[in-house]
């Protein structure tokens, strides 16, 4: 062949592929793009034209030099990037700041995000910040006027704010800032990644916002790994929504969503072998639900903090106590502080230089002696050795101890790092710890409390989103609002724990209720505080109403703004239960009578809905657009709505809080005039089902399979139109009943 044929061949083999080679498809280009100014500022901007961002500046700061913006360092290098199916993809700025090579990847996405990689190419340097913008200098249209921020705080037991930036505004967002409104601009959130070697946040004061990752003086060098951070931009109508897709997702593939009871919290009773064999009886005998009910083992079980084999008071030790569980039908679960160890504990004795030393060289004491524990200090998470104890210790408690359900408490202290282990930074060193438990637990659940949420995301199944501040009603104020502002995670980036659910007698009935609902319609991990065989009758029924776990489809809680420097609790919480049900929870948390609107309509909720009231099990009138309802201090009311039928419909039961999770296969028969249905997970108490009906049908009678006892009779409040379904001896957690109308 000769060399024009040859050209001619492959010709046409780039135009006509053979037999058998597939083209790669063209990928659509994402609706954003990042553009490069001749000063290297980006901007970002929809193909339309609207910007997001535009003349915004990247400066790292190496050393103790001053800030070097992209198009100051030496050699800068500009490439424009594709991606496989031939569309621009970006660009990336490539140079040196101080013998430390900078290089920054601007990714169209989706969604939008840009990469900054500081590599140190000789001697050892320190790195300490990367801004990616200050909205001084940058033009952001969601960040003119005034318009509502959501503040993320740094721990998971940190509150979150929402707040009016404007003159004089003062806060620090950590990992993500969303703007809620805009006069100039559709919303848009702003995350850093996870795995980032810096801390992402976004200075708030006087009216504008600076994003930087801060690495605290992370060493870079030519024998050092290289260090980055990534800033996510997400322009979108809900940003919270689109948050939580982009913060993760893996939830929805967890088995299960812990629920049960924790016996650390039993009051001033010191825990015992003797107290969980108690609670364990109790609850073998009170819940006969098919779920996966699990029983927590709390602080006070430890020979010290970092010897977590047990004491005197668990003479048969872990496995033993778990057989027992398990042999009960339950799950295990352990708390564990695993950065903590006592001056006692073995580990201190036997590698005093896994402890994080003070600035005088001695072990730095975290916790100082109390009555009953030794002073206490802290492992130093970047050190390997360190990292291959915590993850043999996960292990251990999962393989050889038996338990299936990890809580890791006070993991802030894993963010302290010794001096002289500066080629990972405080971030870096956390996370890989993390992941080191995250390997050795397996396959158990596994909580985080009192963490970094931008280091913690994606390693763990749970979150605890609120501090353990008490069980006063304040406490509950900020308990309410923590799940409220941080309910866009739920089941995203993690499941949420809303903490000990409280409903002995230490709390009102009301209160009880208002915290049986929030954990409820929060659709995380719900362990009660006071184990069954304490709580009287009528509280153990607001606890069964809370179990088991019950997402929602979809839910929407009041965030408004700090007003007067106060955050307030969440006064609504509306959920979708199906395509024509929703819950709607209305909340009065002062001190004195207070009428209630909520607006359905502005939900996207219109037309006339049946209404039924959880708590009291009574039928209330229909509503049509709005709900108006008078509340008592310190108490609330949980509606479920459904959208009204020219037949009659379930509307509410007595089995839990979130409605129609035991309804299955609900079908209305108009030839023989019956309304039939299955109720599932059961548990033997009397069950009562609350049926809407339209004008001109009356019941006549009800039958079960297996026989439960059924009964029906009138219901509902004047003008409310209902009839109740009573089973009232369910002989197993299955029943399929039937009601006939005349």
């Amino acid at each position: 062949m000769n060399r024009r044929d040859l050209l001619g061949a492959l010709a046409l083999g780039l135009l006509w592929p053979p037999a058998g080679l597939q083209r790669r498809p063209r990928r659509a280009r994402p609706p954003w793009a990042f553009r490069l100014d001749g000063a290297a500022r980006w901007t970002l901007a929809a193909r339309d034209g609207r910007p997001v961002v535009t003349g915004a500046e990247i400066a790292v700061a190496v050393g103790g030099a001053e800030r070097v913006p992209l198009a100051a360092l030496e050699g800068a290098r500009r490439f424009l990037l594709s991606d496989p199916g031939g569309a621009n993809a970006g660009w990336q700025v490539v140079g040196t700041a101080d013998g430390v090579e900078v290089s920054a990847q601007f990714l169209d996405g989706p969604p939008p995000r840009i990469t900054v990689t500081a590599r140190g190419l000789g001697d050892e340097q320190s790195l300490e910040e990367i801004r990616f913008f200050d909205a001084r200098t940058a033009e952001i249209p969601a960040l003119r006027g005034r318009p509502t921020l959501w503040i993320n705080g740094f721990l998971s037991s940190d509150p979150c704010r929402v707040v009016v930036l404007g003159p004089g505004t003062q806060a620090v967002s950590h990992w993500s800032l969303v703007t809620l409104d805009g006069p100039a601009a559709r919303p848009t959130a702003f995350a850093f990644g996870g795995g980032d070697a810096g801390e992402g946040r976004f200075d708030c004061a006087d009216g504008h916002v600076v994003a930087a990752s801060r690495f605290r003086g992370r060493t870079v060098g030519a024998a050092r790994p290289p260090a980055d951070a990534t800033l996510s931009v997400l322009p979108t109508s809900d940003p919270l929504e689109v948050l939580a897709h982009w913060a993760g997702g893996a939830a929805a593939t967890r088995p299960h969503v812990p629920a049960g009871w924790g016996e650390e919290s039993a009051g001033a009773e010191p825990t015992t072998e003797a107290g969980v064999l108690a609670g364990l009886g109790a609850a073998r005998t009170i819940f006969h639900l098919p779920l996966p009910f699990t029983i927590r083992i709390g602080d006070g079980y430890q020979r010290a903090a970092g010897d977590w084999e047990t004491n005197d008071a668990f003479p048969h030790g872990h496995r033993w106590l778990t057989d027992r569980i398990h042999g009960a039908g339950f799950k295990a679960g352990l708390w564990l502080a695993p950065f903590l160890v006592g001056e006692r504990a073995p580990v201190a004795a036997a590698h005093p230089d896994w402890l994080l030393p003070g600035p005088d060289g001695a072990p730095l004491v975290v916790a100082e002696p109390t009555a009953r524990r030794d002073r206490v200090y802290a492992l130093d998470a970047a050190q390997v050795r360190v990292r291959d104890h915590l993850r043999d210790l996960a292990r251990r408690a999962v393989s050889e101890w038996g338990y299936d359900d990890l809580t890791l408490d006070q993991l802030r202290i894993g963010l302290t790092a010794a001096q002289g282990h500066g080629a990972m930074s405080r971030s870096e060193a956390f996370r890989a710890a993390i992941r080191a438990m995250r390997e050795g637990a397996g396959r158990a659940f596994v909580t985080a409390c009192d963490a970094p949420l931008q280091h913690t995301a994606g390693l763990v199944d749970a979150v605890r989103v609120v501090a353990d501040t008490g069980d006063d009603f304040e406490a509950l104020h900020a308990a309410a609002r923590a799940v409220a502002l941080r309910s866009q995670y739920g089941n995203g980036a993690w499941i949420t724990d809303p903490g000990p659910l409280v409903v002995g007698e230490a709390v009102t009935q009301d209160e009880a209720r208002l915290r049986a609902t929030l954990a409820a319609l929060a659709g995380g991990s719900t362990i009660g505080s006071e184990a069954p065989g304490r709580l009287s009758a009528e509280r153990l029924d607001i606890l069964q109403r809370a179990l088991p776990v019950a997402p929602l489809r979809e839910s929407a809680w009041d965030i408004g703004p700090e007003r007067g420097g106060a955050a307030a609790p969440p006064s609504w919480l509306l959920g979708k239960v199906a395509d024509d049900w929703w819950m709607l929870a209305l909340f009065n948390w002062g001190e004195t009578q207070r009428r209630i609107f909520f607006p359905l309509a502005d939900h996207g909720i219109r037309g006339p809905l049946a209404v039924y009231d959880v708590w009291s099990e009574q039928r209330r009138r229909d509503v049509d657009g709005a709900v108006a309802v008078s509340l008592q201090p310190r108490s609330g009311i949980t509606l479920s709505l459904r959208r009204r039928r020219r037949f009659p419909a379930v509307v509410g039961t007595s089995r839990h809080v979130v409605q129609g999770l035991e309804v299955r296969d609900e079908r209305w028969d108009p030839r023989r005039r019956t309304l039939a249905a299955r109720a599932v997970q059961l548990d033997r108490r009397p069950y009562a089902v609350t049926i809407a009906l339209p004008p001109g049908l009356a019941p006549r009678r009800a039958s079960s399979d297996p026989d439960a006892g059924a009964s029906v009779a009138p219901t509902g409040e004047p003008g409310a139109r209902a009839v109740r379904l009573l089973l009232t001896a369910p002989p197993g957690d299955e029943v399929s009943w039937e009601v006939e109308f005349s």
